[in-house]
């Protein structure tokens, strides 16, 4: 686990099943459908997190 430095994004373990479900954990109010969703409009989780986030690299994309 930890945070991507592409999408800022915290790991925490959510996946396909329930990524509509916001946990509350450390990605706050976000699911990981909406980060997904934020990601394919901005190149990040949230637009909050734009300062933070880089591009991908080759072996990243």
């Amino acid at each position: 686990m930890g945070l991507c430095p592409v999408c800022w994004w915290e790991d925490d373990g959510q996946d396909d099943r329930d990524a509509h479900e916001a946990r509350l954990t450390v990605n706050g109010q976000l699911s990981l459908a909406d980060a997904r969703e934020s990601f394919a409009r901005c190149g990040a989780a949230h637009p909050r997190f734009l300062p933070y986030v880089r591009k991908p690299d080759v072996s990243e994309q």
